[in-house]
């Protein structure tokens, strides 16, 4: 009797994420609190940080990827943690290079889950110069740590590196940077929203750049529904000249 062979597709590298507009990607190295996230950063589930947030404001990332209905997300970021950053990387431009050639990818986002690797992959340069090349935008989050300068020197001349911070240290900070602003216990959305408007005008005045209140964020929690507030109709995480507070959200 013949044997058949069934091929099957490897599963796709880039994903999508619910902030974005349709066609959006993202791309990420592994699990929120997991292996690429420094302790440094307050809102780590185990934060070393002076800073620590409550534990009611820790990354949303970490709490979304162990709901039930995540289990697929959890496994692919699982596999991702134990691949080498370069063959994912290898993988995303041959997914990427595909998808832009079907149409424009209107945004690119590394990181909606977990960070990037501690050391910058070899080929990490070679995919965002591919990205912007095709016109897409890229939103690159580093939490505060040494991994910033890395990044910085390897693509900060092509791309905008933005810091995530504790928001103490928010208004000192010298280059593109974002915080999280507002308590999940204490606030209402509609709350953590004010609070944002208030920690953005007062990091204008201290630092003289612009600073905004995340668009998607504010339009889920003030429940406006706005299509042009998702990621890829404001590219402002991608401008160097323009800092971003999110008020907490899950």
């Amino acid at each position: 009797m013949e044997q058949i062979t069934i091929e099957t597709k490897p599963p796709p590298i880039l994903g999508g994420f619910g902030k974005a507009i349709r066609g959006a990607v993202s791309l990420n190295f592994g699990r929120s609190g997991g292996d690429n996230c420094a302790a440094s950063c307050p809102y780590h589930p185990r934060s070393t940080s002076a800073h620590a947030s409550v534990q009611a404001a820790r990354c949303y990332a970490a709490t979304c990827e162990t709901r039930a209905d995540r289990q697929q997300l959890a496994a692919k970021l699982n596999r991702h943690e134990t691949t080498a950053a370069a063959a994912l990387i290898d993988a995303a431009r041959v997914e990427f290079a595909r998808k832009s050639a079907r149409g424009v990818v209107p945004w690119f986002r590394f990181s909606s889950f977990g960070s990037v690797p501690k050391i910058v992959p070899s080929n990490f340069r070679a995919l965002c110069i591919e990205v912007l090349a095709a016109g897409t935008p890229i939103h690159l989050p580093i939490e505060d740590s040494p991994k910033i300068s890395k990044y910085l020197a390897a693509v900060g001349d092509i791309t905008t590196v933005r810091a995530s911070v504790a928001a103490p240290c928010f208004d000192a900070y010298s280059g593109a940077c974002s915080t999280v602003i507002g308590s999940m216990s204490d606030d209402t959305p509609r709350e953590r929203v004010a609070l944002a408007v208030q920690a953005a005008k007062a990091r204008t005045a201290a630092s003289g750049r612009k600073c905004i209140v995340c668009p998607a964020v504010a339009a889920s929690h003030l429940r406006t529904k706005s299509k042009a507030a998702k990621c890829g109709n404001c590219v402002a995480c991608a401008d160097l000249g323009v800092d971003v507070i999110y008020p907490v959200h899950r």
